[in-house]
């Protein structure tokens, strides 16, 4: 099979139908480490409309008189100001104007290539460690089951999950409270994306239907309908309300939720669609599973790159930049491939090790610090593991190497690379073929030493 598919075959051929409830008809068819008691758990029940009522929310009337440009100038304004708080506590109120003007520059720089892919930061040299006794636990009593995912806002300051037992809880990870929550009855929450403003937040709830939440107060706005299958996963372009989801339907579809409308499909995939991420630019990368290929889907251009130059059954994979990705396997592989390579950049196989009877221990969560030289992977071993990229970002090396019991089942960075936040749980999140039983259901936010 080719890498390049112009995309012009009936099972690639783009769908360009627009409907706002949806498409018409269907779519095609080991070592364990100790267990570590935290010094933070958060497991409280208070209710929550006293918080709820405290968010700021914009006049309806100001709203409605509002243009495009005027938008875009408040919105600029604010985050201006954030950009202005967030230095000022970071250099604990005593720098002088200078001081404060500059570091504002050099995070809106940054903020500014990071969005644009440009940025490329190279910090695997400048960790030391991690702070396990000083990890958060996020938890609460609801969420009984396996959390199966997780999402931070653009300012790393809220903290959403989302478990087996249905519930979708935001937090504050300042305040270490939580904000606001979300059910879905008889349902088990596959994935979370939220805005990168926190307008949205869309959950697939393990039906062929997204729901598109609210981002402060998890109140339902909308449902978006279209696959005819479970809803695997859904990510944002970022930067902007453009939706990605894949399917158990082995379809990824592309929807608009400035308008909420459904864009097009996306077919090629053999098998359920494992995985999804974006970056900036109109493209989606995904895992095809059982299919053992991956697809870097090239929205504008109407074409997908394919990969499937290892025989295995993909289970993760995640952008590290617009022209890098990282994969992890069932097998327990996990590789670095090159958007413009056929073959792995690299491979370590047997990542997490194997069990005691020879099975491998398969990668269930990949994470990456997004245009960095800095990539994680957890399973079910008791280790989540950090790596870096060396010999021109060409080469995986193992860097850290943290305890964590349970079956790693989301892995994200806060944008800073401060801190590493880890959802685990008894239960992998797409079934209960073994349970953990040592293993504690719970959100760890984990501290990272970093020499500045």
């Amino acid at each position: 099979m080719s890498l390049f598919k112009a995309g012009r075959k009936k099972n690639e051929k783009f769908d360009r139908k627009r409907s706002k409830g949806g498409p018409k008809g269907s779519d095609i068819p080991p070592a364990k480490a100790s267990r570590q008691d935290y010094d933070e758990e958060i497991d409280s029940d208070e209710e929550l409309e006293k918080e709820q009522q405290k968010q700021p929310e914009i006049d309806d009337e100001v709203a409605a008189l509002e243009t495009t440009q005027d938008k875009r100038i408040r919105l600029a304004k604010q985050y201006l100001r954030q950009v202005q708080e967030q230095e000022q506590e970071r250099r604990y109120d005593d720098a002088d104007e200078s001081e404060l003007a500059s570091g504002m520059a050099r995070t809106l720089k940054d903020s500014f290539l990071s969005a644009t892919g440009k940025s490329h930061r190279t910090l695997g040299g400048k960790y030391t460690g991690f702070e396990l006794e000083k990890a958060i636990s996020f938890h609460w009593k609801k969420q009984r089951l396996s959390p199966t995912c997780c999402a931070l806002s653009g300012d790393d300051g809220l903290l959403y999950v989302g478990c087996k037992s249905g519930w979708v809880v935001r937090w504050d990870v300042k305040s270490k409270q939580r904000t606001a929550c979300f059910q879905v009855k008889s349902s088990v929450i596959n994935s979370i994306a939220v805005s990168h403003d926190m307008k949205y937040l869309v959950v697939a709830d393990g039906t062929e239907e997204i729901k598109v939440l609210d981002g402060t107060t998890l109140v339902q706005q909308n449902t978006l309908k279209g696959h005819s299958k479970a809803v695997t996963g859904v990510v944002f372009r970022r930067n902007s309300y453009q939706l990605f989801s894949c399917s158990a339907d082995r379809t990824v579809k592309v929807w608009s939720l400035d308008e909420m409308v459904y864009i097009e499909t996306l077919y090629g995939h053999q098998s359920q669609v494992s995985g999804i991420d974006a970056l900036a630019l109109e493209r989606v990368v995904t895992s095809g599973g059982m299919d053992q290929t991956i697809r870097i889907w090239k929205v504008a251009e109407e074409s997908q790159l394919v990969f499937n130059a290892i025989t295995e059954d993909f289970s993760a994979v995640k952008f590290v930049s617009n022209e890098l990705f990282v994969s992890g396997s069932v097998e327990g592989s996990f590789a670095l491939w090159s958007s413009g390579k056929k073959k792995p950049l690299h491979r370590i196989k047997l990542a997490h090790g194997q069990q005691d009877e020879g099975h491998p221990n398969w990668i269930s969560a990949v994470g990456v610090l997004a245009n960095s030289d800095i990539v994680a992977s957890g399973s079910c071993d008791g280790i989540v593991r950090v790596w870096k990229l060396v010999n021109k970002r060409h080469t995986i090396q193992p860097l850290l190497q943290i305890p964590v019991e349970g079956f790693v089942n989301a892995i994200e960075f806060t944008s800073d690379g401060r801190f590493l936040v880890v959802a685990v749980g008894q239960e992998h999140r797409l079934g209960r073929w073994w349970t953990l039983r040592k293993a504690k259901n719970q959100v760890l936010w984990i501290p990272l030493s970093i020499v500045t």
